[in-house]
């Protein structure tokens, strides 16, 4: 999956909610080279990331980032929601794609970047995709309800087995992420290894 997330809600508020105000097009600018600079950041240092380091890498000062994200967390919650966001669009695009097989294991193997970005932003984002309220929660949600699709194609065409459910899938996908050691020497290996074996087990 692409670093360079944006979505409209980061290009144009300030904060989210039915009261959340625009943004100036300099402060949009910088509110998401921010998110997108925190997701590079993120995935290579933990959620312990210094701050610091992301405000000098998107080229302003640590005071545009807290006048964004006044907490690490809001920062760490705006990542994973861009991400969340684009792993549904990429659902939606892939859902008119000539080799239906193909686009699932497409948007599969973006499950795995997209697990490994979650396990560097720590739980307490990662409980957000379970708070209903949340936006977090809705982007996800749209991502399974577009990967539904992807599968059943793949079902209608008769490459993946009738009793597969995405659940079942998401959760192996998920443990895989969590054994494998997201950021450790060869982790990649192991879980493409892994993965060619969940993707076989899919198949009839």
């Amino acid at each position: 999956m692409s670093h360079a997330v944006t979505t409209d809600t980061e290009d144009t508020t300030a904060t989210t909610g039915p009261k959340a105000r625009p943004l100036r097009a300099d402060a949009a600018r910088n509110r998401c080279k921010l998110v997108e600079v925190a997701h590079v950041v993120f995935e290579e240092d933990g959620p312990d990331a210094s701050l610091e380091i992301i405000a000098k890498r998107a080229g302003v000062g640590i005071g545009t980032l807290y006048r964004h994200f006044p907490t690490r967390q809001s920062l760490q919650e705006a990542v994973f929601l861009g991400s969340a966001q684009e792993l549904r669009r990429q659902a939606e695009e892939l859902v008119d794609a000539a080799d239906r097989m193909a686009a699932l294991v497409t948007w599969l193997r973006l499950q795995i970047d997209f697990g490994s970005l979650g396990h560097n932003l720590g739980a307490a984002v990662l409980n957000a995709k379970h708070d209903e309220g949340s936006e977090i929660y809705l982007a996800c949600a749209q991502g399974r309800e577009a990967g539904e699709r992807l599968l059943t194609r793949a079902k209608e065409a008769g490459a993946v087995r009738a009793d597969v459910v995405l659940s079942d899938v998401l959760r192996l996908l998920h443990g895989m992420v969590m054994t494998a050691g997201a950021r450790e020497d060869g982790s990649r290996q192991r879980m493409d290894r892994m993965f060619d074996l969940i993707v076989a087990g899919l198949r009839p």
